[in-house]
């Protein structure tokens, strides 16, 4: 077998076991251009803990990485990543999209959201630098909280997202409201009472609407998978 690379300079041929993708610079795969996901698309994974089956994640929208390719976003567990980057061997494998509608899984971002972010690219030019600035900010349209464990690893809270923000160095994180800096309202993307989530002390996870709820409402399956995220994160904390 011929493992020469197909061309030279920057090329690899260092595949991830786990992934699957050829190695390259990290910085290729940030993030310079987003939108929105607004006809309700998915990303499946499996999980080791059950081989038969595929679960399901809504995407917050998709984005245009500095490589040129276009990807799917989904919050996933800590922070926000590219749905075909999750490869966690314990914790998840991304196997694909999948449209609820038509109940079929696809590979290949939809056509025109790739149109839509190249077209945005000719026109919006990223710029980088030294300052990490906000870039971009959309809405949050899949009910996404973000708890949060405390410092003594025992006890938590929750909060709504409200939206997502895009800074210049490639990275999307969260925005949260803070309530009591709320003075117009309805709260929209750019008001003052909105902060990043990487300003809130202690370990945060991220959650969809339906795993959010069924903490609020204590159900047992829900609570037992969250103690278990306090220990992980208490073990790690220790560790360190």
């Amino acid at each position: 077998m011929n493992t020469s690379p197909a061309h030279t300079g920057q090329a690899s041929n260092v595949i991830d076991l786990f992934s699957r993708r050829v190695h390259e610079d990290p910085q290729a795969r940030s993030f310079v251009r987003m939108t929105p996901e607004l006809d309700g698309l998915a990303m499946v994974y499996s999980h080791p803990s059950d081989q038969t089956t595929l679960f399901a994640l809504r995407l917050i929208g998709w984005a245009m990485q500095k490589n040129g390719e276009v990807v799917g976003v989904v919050p996933w567990l800590k922070e926000v990543i590219a749905a075909d980057s999750a490869a966690d061997p314990r914790g998840g494998q991304w196997q694909g999209y999948y449209d609820y509608e038509t109940e079929t899984v696809f590979s290949d971002p939809p056509e025109h959201k790739v149109a839509e972010l190249k077209a945005a690219m000719d026109i919006y030019e990223f710029v980088g630098g030294p300052e990490r600035y906000l870039m971009q900010e959309m809405p949050d349209l899949t009910g996404t909280h973000l708890v949060t464990l405390k410092e003594d690893q025992r006890s938590f809270q929750m909060a709504e997202v409200f939206s997502w923000g895009l800074f210049s160095d490639g990275t999307i994180e969260a925005f949260i409201v803070d309530e009591s800096k709320v003075i117009n309202t309805p709260v929209l993307p750019g008001d003052d009472s909105l902060f990043p989530a990487s300003q809130v002390k202690g370990t945060s996870y991220y959650f969809q609407y339906q795993i959010a709820n069924q903490i609020k409402r204590r159900e047992p399956e829900a609570m037992q998978a969250l103690v278990r995220m306090m220990h992980s994160a208490e073990i790690s904390s220790r560790s360190n």
